[in-house]
C-alpha cells in the first residue's frame, strides 16, 4: 500500500461519523466506550424486548409484564437519593458495586426451569420478577455515577463527540443484538433454553464489563459544592409555571410513545401471531431506523425549536397509532401493516424524546440544575413506569381488545401532548443553550445515556 493509499483510506475513515469520532476522543473516553459497546450487549440480552418474549413464553399475565417493563423507571427515582453516596464513595466505586450485584441477583433467572417444572407458572413468574426487579433495583443505585463520571473524563469541547458516538455505536449494536437474537429463536425455536441462553450471554457480557470499568480512568470521590439541601432545588423547579408547563407537555408526550412500545410486542407475538424471531426482527428495524434518522431530527428540532419539533413528531406518532385499531376494525390487520406501523412510530418516538430532552437542557437555569433537572427525573420517571402498568392492565382484562385501547390511548394522549407544546412552539429566552461544565452535581435522567437507548 502505497502513503498515498494510506492517506486516503484515513480520510476516508475520517469521514465515517463513527470512526471519526472515535479518532477524535482521548484515551479515556475512548476506554468508556468499549464499556458502553458491552453494557449495551448485556443490556439487550437481559432487559430488551427479548424479556417481553419469555414472560409471555412461561404465560406471565399481561399485567405483570406491565409490572416487568415498570420496574426501570420507577427505581431510577432512587436517582434522587444517591447523591450524596456517589459524592462520598465515587461514582467508579459505586458503579462498580451496582453492576456486580446486578449481575448477581439477575442469575435467579436460571432458576426459572426448575420453578416451571416443579412448582409451576405463578412461582415462575415471582422468580423472574424478583429477578428483573434486583437488576433494575441495583441498576437505579450505580446509574447516578455515569454521567459524573463522564462529566470527569471528556473534555468539554469533546462532549458532543463523544455523545454522537455513543448514539451511533448503541443502535449498531442494538441492531447486531436483535438480528442475532432473532436467527437464534428461528433456527432453534422459542424455547426457555434458548431464552435463557440469551440470558447467559447478557450476564456473562455483564461481568465481563467489570474488567473494562476498573481499567477507566477518573471516578473518585469529590467534595460537596453546596450545602443546601436538594428537596429546596426540587421545590423550585415545580414552581416554576413554565418549566411546570413544559414537564407537563413532556410527560404526556412521554406517556403516549409509552401506551404504543410497551404493547407492540405482546400485539406483534399474542394478537398478529408473529413468531418470536419475527418480534425481534421487527426489533431489529426499529433500531436500524432510528440510527439512520436521528441526526436528521436533532437537526430538526436545533432549527425549529424544541416545542414545534416535539408537537410535529407527537403528531405523526398519534396518526401512526389509530392505523393498527382501524385494521382491527375492519378486521384487515396483518404482520407486514403492522411491523412498518411498529418501525414508523419508533422513529417519531426517539425523535420526540430527542427534541424533549434538547428542550429541558435548554430550560434549566445555571444557578439551579440540580433541582431542575430532578424535577424532569420524578416527571418522566412516573409517565414510563405508570403507562406500563396501565396497557397491561388493560390488555389482560380486555383481551384482544385491550391493545386496540392501548393504541388509541396513545393518540389521544399524543393529540393532549401536542395542544400542549403549542406554548413552547416559539423559542424563548429560556431555551437558549446553556454550558453545562460546572455541572459536577447534575443527576442523569431516568434513561442514562447508552442504556436509555437500549
Amino acid at each position: 500500500m502505497t502513503d498515498g493509499d494510506a492517506q486516503q483510506r484515513r480520510g476516508l475513515s475520517g469521514r465515517l461519523p463513527l470512526v471519526g469520532d472515535l479518532r477524535r476522543l482521548e484515551y479515556a473516553p475512548r476506554l468508556f466506550l468499549v464499556f458502553v459497546a458491552i453494557n449495551v450487549v448485556s443490556w439487550q440480552n437481559i432487559i430488551g424486548p427479548v424479556m417481553v418474549l419469555l414472560a409471555r413464553h412461561i404465560r406471565m399475565p399481561e399485567f405483570f409484564v406491565g409490572m416487568l417493563l415498570s420496574f426501570l423507571p420507577f427505581t431510577s427515582l432512587l436517582i434522587l437519593v444517591t447523591v450524596h453516596l456517589i459524592r462520598r464513595m465515587g461514582p467508579k466505586r459505586v458503579m462498580l458495586m451496582a453492576w456486580f450485584w446486578r449481575n448477581v441477583i439477575c442469575c435467579g433467572i436460571f432458576l426459572l426451569p426448575l420453578a416451571m417444572r416443579y412448582e409451576g407458572p405463578p412461582v415462575a413468574w415471582a422468580l423472574m420478577l424478583a429477578a428483573i426487579f434486583g437488576f433494575s433495583l441495583m441498576r437505579a443505585l450505580g446509574a447516578g455515577g455515569w454521567l459524573p463520571w463522564l462529566h470527569e473524563i471528556v473534555p468539554s469541547d469533546s462532549r458532543a463527540t463523544y455523545f454522537s458516538a455513543e448514539t451511533a455505536l448503541t443502535q449498531l449494536i442494538n441492531v447486531g443484538i436483535m438480528l442475532a437474537q432473532a436467527a437464534l429463536l428461528y433456527r432453534f425455536g422459542p424455547g426457555i433454553l434458548q431464552f435463557l441462553f440469551i440470558y447467559v450471554v447478557g450476564i456473562s457480557m455483564g461481568f465481563f464489563s467489570l474488567l473494562m470499568l476498573r481499567r477507566i480512568p477518573g471516578g473518585a470521590a469529590y467534595p460537596a459544592v453546596s450545602d443546601q439541601p436538594h428537596s429546596h432545588s426540587y421545590a423550585a423547579a415545580f414552581r416554576d409555571r413554565l418549566f411546570r408547563g413544559y414537564m407537563l407537555a413532556a410527560a404526556l408526550g412521554i406517556s403516549a410513545t409509552v401506551w404504543f412500545s410497551s404493547t407492540a410486542v405482546m400485539f406483534l407475538r399474542d394478537a398478529v401471531g408473529a413468531h418470536d424471531s419475527i418480534t425481534m426482527a421487527v426489533s431489529a428495524a426499529s433500531a436500524a431506523a432510528i440510527l439512520l434518522t436521528i441526526g436528521r431530527w436533532g437537526k430538526v428540532a436545533d432549527r425549529v425549536g424544541s416545542g414545534r419539533a416535539m408537537a410535529r413528531t407527537l403528531a405523526a406518532h398519534s396518526m401512526l397509532a389509530v392505523v393498527i385499531p382501524l385494521e382491527m376494525g375492519f378486521g384487515m390487520s396483518g404482520l407486514a401493516s403492522a411491523a412498518v406501523v411498529v418501525v414508523a412510530a419508533s422513529v417519531f418516538n426517539a425523535a420526540f424524546n430527542v427534541a424533549a430532552n434538547r428542550g429541558m437542557l435548554n430550560r434549566v437555569p445555571d444557578e439551579n440544575r440540580v433541582g431542575y433537572t430532578a424535577a424532569w427525573t420524578v416527571a418522566t420517571s412516573l409517565a414510563l413506569g405508570v403507562t406500563p402498568l396501565l396497557s397491561g392492565g388493560l390488555i389482560n382484562l380486555l383481551g384482544r381488545p385491550g391493545y386496540a385501547v392501548c393504541f388509541v390511548l396513545s393518540a389521544l394522549f399524543g393529540v393532549a401532548a401536542v395542544m400542549l407544546c403549542r406554548p413552547f412552539i416559539t423559542p424563548d429566552r429560556r431555551e437558549t443553550p446553556r454550558d453545562a461544565d460546572d455541572a459536577l452535581e447534575v443527576p442523569p435522567l431516568p434513561q442514562p445515556t447508552a442504556e436509555g437507548s437500549a
